[in-house]
């Protein structure tokens, strides 16, 4: 688990993957923590996260995560891991917050967890991302955390993207 000042960040396991497929009810239950109705925009990509997984251990410690926001004890969204560090060290990371917690600073603590964590294991000698290839909260978050837009990436399903990387300090 990754722990912020204002968040807890869950790496999920196959109890949290079973009840994200049986429903926010059980999810709510199993986490034991409120969860809104619409806490994600990818739903449907977290059965092929999860047979991914189930199939390459090491991604467990690389892969999904969910975003409890502790104050109010909410599930706000997910973040993780887009696999394990390659060869060379690398690692992308990814996130989401739902609409009502936006603009408080809670993406940029998310994603100042991930890359913390990341650069945590020696392994990793640096993390990138990827925002649509325009100015937008994603890019200012990137840039505060001292991201630097390296290549414009044409990506099949996204369009024009913009990849960011930070390199080990």
């Amino acid at each position: 688990m990754i722990v912020t000042p204002h968040l807890r960040i869950v790496p999920c396991d196959d109890t949290l993957y079973d009840a994200i497929r049986m429903g926010n009810n059980t999810l709510a239950r199993v986490m034991g923590v409120n969860v809104p109705k619409k806490w994600t925009e990818f739903r449907d990509t977290f059965t092929p996260s999860y047979h991914r997984w189930k199939a390459h251990p090491p991604l467990r410690d690389w892969w999904v995560y969910l975003i409890i926001y502790i104050p109010d004890n909410l599930l706000i969204g997910s973040c993780g891991y887009k696999g394990e560090p390659d060869a060379n060290g690398m690692v992308e990371i990814g996130y989401e917050i739902i609409p009502s917690h936006r603009q408080k600073g809670l993406g940029t603590e998310t994603a100042k967890g991930l890359l913390d964590h990341a650069f945590s294991h020696s392994i990793v000698k640096r993390v990138w991302a990827h925002t649509l290839a325009e100015e937008n909260a994603s890019a200012k978050i990137l840039e505060k955390l001292g991201f630097a837009q390296t290549v414009d990436v044409n990506d099949p399903e996204d369009g024009q993207l913009w990849r960011w990387e930070v390199t080990r300090r």
